[in-house]
């Protein structure tokens, strides 16, 4: 296997990949909605959540165990029990990916009564092939990260996505033209879920027989078939569990808001069409910097593992900070960011300011869901698994009990209002699960202060940007020139950021130089203008 790179460098590398896959998304989110509308969104959002569902039943939790068990069997030495590792959970997560590809195949028709619109079937049934393919591509990445060996995971992520945008304006532009409905478009849309996850379970079959010796494992003792298969259970199951909440909480908003919508008077079609808003636009956009954290969480799972395996409690502390500082840093400036520029950002991605509010609301969800993320992903790795989960759950009855009090009340912004304090719920929860399990205090000047005062910084630059445009007449200009005035305003807003984080001392030049390709250059530019030492 390729060598190990340090933590830091894996947790940059899949938050970069992350970034770029979510910039496609949002660049097909935006061509999308324009090809088949808030109405066909709607559709296509419909189907995402129970296939995610089923999804995290047939993998979630296997990835992260299967990097959590190789970590510590290669910490101690044992490349036969990691490979063990690899195989047996191969044939789990193909068996469960049938499964659930029949379930979700089969029951089409009742997914999509439950979601509100029967018009959603096809987008359903387009999507459940990707159930075949998935496990498979899991299973792959969740042994490469046990070596904390990232590029694997990064570069199938971003190929993945390139291959499913693709899919999804071709086939929706070709349905679209040939006179289809929009619920055949959707369903068309759907079915690049399919081809990007074919097209990243071969780069990663490339990885593993180009890249990956041959090892015997005959070799040296072997653990029985029935041992490695409960090692892995009790790993997966409870880390499947946390990653089914997470599209359980979005199954709330899938089963609620339309359901209370038209109760409290709307029609079908409306209120699809608000749903396709909060699904398509706000909760599109909180989930980019959220991935991020994700990124950080599979880097930091094996790692921390490692550490606790081996008993370096230094080593454990310090991945623990690092993580925890990694995700503030990138979450926190994105929340506030989004909520101050919400509305050139509707307009330049979706044509109006429609759905402006819930984006600014949602935005606040970023951290919360960020933190909790990290948090989950360190408590994981250090065993305990089952925590984050029943905090996750614990999280999931407050957006219940708050969809049905704030939706009735005020429609999609109060469904975002009631993921925002979701998130939060579980973020409180998981750090005062760590701090009673790892004794982990919370560090207020590297984790909040520093981050706060840099994120204030550019917070107040991009916001007093915007507000000069706005006076300008900015909103009314044509889609072109609000996008650029955008770009503009988020790269001055992302140098300003950088720079008041090395003078906050939030980034140490060592975590600058981890950022792959361009980290060494920034140190270097940053040390010509003074910035560090």
């Amino acid at each position: 296997m390729q060598a190990r790179r340090g933590f830091v460098h894996g947790a940059m590398l899949l938050a970069g990949a992350a970034i770029v896959s979510k910039l496609l998304g949002s660049v097909y989110t935006i061509l999308l909605q324009n090809i088949i509308g808030d109405h066909g969104m709607g559709l296509f959002q419909m189907a995402y959540p129970v296939y995610a569902t089923l999804l995290a039943i047939a993998t979630a939790g296997f990835p992260v165990a299967i990097s959590k068990i190789v970590s510590e069997r290669i910490a101690l030495g044992d490349v036969h029990g990691a490979r063990q590792t690899f195989r047996m959970a191969m044939g789990l997560l193909t068996t469960g990916g049938i499964v659930c590809f029949g379930l979700l195949y089969g029951f089409a028709p009742v997914w999509a009564r439950i979601a509100g619109d029967p018009g959603a079937e096809w987008a359903i049934r387009a999507i459940a092939p990707a159930l075949l393919l998935v496990p498979v591509m899991s299973t792959l990445r969740g042994y490469f990260q046990g070596y904390q060996w990232m590029e694997p995971t990064a570069y199938s992520q971003v190929l993945e996505q390139i291959v499913r945008v693709a899919t999804i304006l071709g086939l929706a532009s070709w349905l679209t033209s040939r006179g289809y409905s929009q619920a055949v478009s959707a369903a068309g849309a759907a079915f690049g879920a399919v081809t990007g996850a074919a097209a990243g379970f071969l780069l990663l079959l490339y990885f593993w027989r180009k890249r990956h010796p041959h090892v015997d494992v005959q070799d040296g003792v072997r653990a029985t078939t029935w041992q490695l298969a409960k090692q892995l259970l009790y790993v997966a199951f409870p880390i499947s569990l946390g990653a089914l909440v997470v599209p359980l909480m979005n199954n709330v908003d899938v089963i609620t808001v339309v359901n209370l919508l038209k109760a409290a008077g709307e029609p079908q079609h409306l209120a699809t069409t608000e749903f396709g808003l909060l699904s398509g636009r706000a909760a599109k956009l909180m989930m980019l910097p959220t991935t991020l954290a994700a990124g950080i969480g599979i880097a930091v799972m094996p790692a921390v593992s490692e550490a606790f395996t081996l008993g370096f409690r230094k080593l454990i502390t310090e991945r623990v900070d690092t993580s925890v500082r990694l995700t503030v840093l990138l979450a926190l400036p994105a929340s506030f960011g989004l909520a101050v520029l919400a509305k050139p950002v509707d307009i330049a991605l979706f044509k109006d300011t429609a759905g402006a509010t819930s984006i600014q609301v949602m935005a606040f969800a970023t951290i919360f869901a960020s933190v909790q993320t990290t948090f989950a992903a360190i408590l994981q790795g250090a065993g305990w698994v089952y925590l984050p989960v029943i905090n996750l759950l614990a999280a999931s009855g407050v957006k219940v009990l708050c969809n049905l009090w704030l939706v009735p009340l005020y429609g999609i912004d109060g469904a975002a209002a009631a993921t925002v304090l979701s998130y939060a719920t579980a973020a409180v929860l998981n750090f005062w699960a760590m701090k009673r399990c790892l004794g982990q205090g919370l560090p207020w000047r590297r984790w909040v202060l520093r981050p706060a005062v840099a994120t204030f910084i550019m917070t107040a630059a991009v916001f007093a940007m915007n507000e000069q445009w706005e006076r300008w007449g900015g909103l009314g200009s044509s889609r072109l020139s609000v996008a650029l005035a955008l770009l503009v305003m988020l790269g001055v807003g992302m140098v300003v950021y950088l720079i008041a984080m090395l003078a906050a001392d939030a980034l140490t030049p060592k975590e600058l130089a981890s950022i792959p390709k361009i980290g060494p250059r920034l140190v270097l530019w940053c040390g010509r203008l003074g910035l560090i030492r």
